[in-house]
């Protein structure tokens, strides 16, 4: 007799034969792997359409108040870029679970004729419960926020405030930003990343501003509410996009200037929403 046959015989002996899978059984699902971490930390999904400024921001945010706020940012984008409904896909693939926090990143960029896909990637994002950053024209705007107010309207046009940000006295190293490649083109490395640092709340509070003057009229950001979408499909459009502090019908398209990036440090708790805490 074989050692399988014994096997078999052993197990017949102790409580009958074991039943076969039936193939069309559903089987029970496998706990991510992600989902074994520490429970007392807030695990968020942030994708984004760039690969280098972005990652590093995020990289910043977590080595700096991650520890302290107990959350951990996990990043995901694409070298060669994404349109804003791609972004959206990109986060809802990487989240483990439809219930995790996701945050969508990306720009208004006229030069890249996104004005279709806009539209399309917020109505999706606010179906499928992810937090939307829109920056108008670029994310550079939300980094020369922590420096200075900037109001003027440049219909999508990044030059103006590239050129203010590399013109700040106070932000050290941003001189060359987006003149070279690597690390000394759009990169936040530790002289530009340390700029930025202990000037969150002025770049919060300049951002908030830009909501009240968005030329939609009435828009603002002083009755926000902060706490997380609950799931996929629990808000209408109207009510997801009111988190923002924009008008329930502003076209997003023509919120120039504005920056969303605010709001998702607020909901890290890395800075206190000042209007909200009166």
């Amino acid at each position: 007799m074989s050692r399988g046959q014994q096997d078999r015989r052993n197990r017949d002996q102790r409580g009958g034969r074991r039943r076969r899978r039936d193939p069309d059984a559903a089987r029970p699902l496998r706990r991510p792997v992600q989902s074994y971490g520490d429970e007392s930390y807030r695990v968020v999904y942030v994708a984004a359409e760039g690969e280098k400024t972005e990652r590093d921001y995020i990289a910043l945010l977590n080595k700096t108040y991650g520890e302290r706020e107990k959350f951990v940012l996990k990043f995901h984008g694409a070298r060669n870029g994404l349109r804003p409904t791609e972004v959206v896909n990109l986060v809802l693939e990487s989240a483990s679970d439809p219930a995790d926090e996701k945050w969508a990143l990306f720009d208004r960029d006229a030069q890249d004729n996104r004005d279709q896909d806009i539209p399309d990637a917020m109505r999706k994002a606010a179906e499928q419960g992810v937090q939307v950053a829109l920056s108008h024209p670029s994310f550079e705007l939300w980094l020369l926020l922590h420096f200075q107010q900037f109001t003027s309207q440049e219909g999508g046009v990044n030059d103006t405030v590239l050129r203010r940000l590399r013109e700040h006295r106070d932000a050290k190293g941003f001189a060359e930003y987006d003149k070279a490649s690597g690390d000394r083109g759009k990169g936040l490395d530790a002289q530009r990343g340390q700029s930025l640092l202990n000037r969150e709340k002025d770049a919060v509070r300049n951002a908030r501003k830009l909501v009240s003057l968005c030329s939609h009229g009435s828009c603002s950001a002083r009755t926000l509410v902060h706490t997380p979408i609950p799931g996929p499909r629990t808000e209408s459009y109207e009510e997801w996009t009111r988190r923002s502090g924009h008008a329930e019908n502003c076209d997003p398209l023509k919120r120039d200037p504005s920056t969303d990036v605010w709001r998702l440090l607020v909901h890290l708790g890395i800075v206190e929403d000042e209007t909200s805490a009166r």
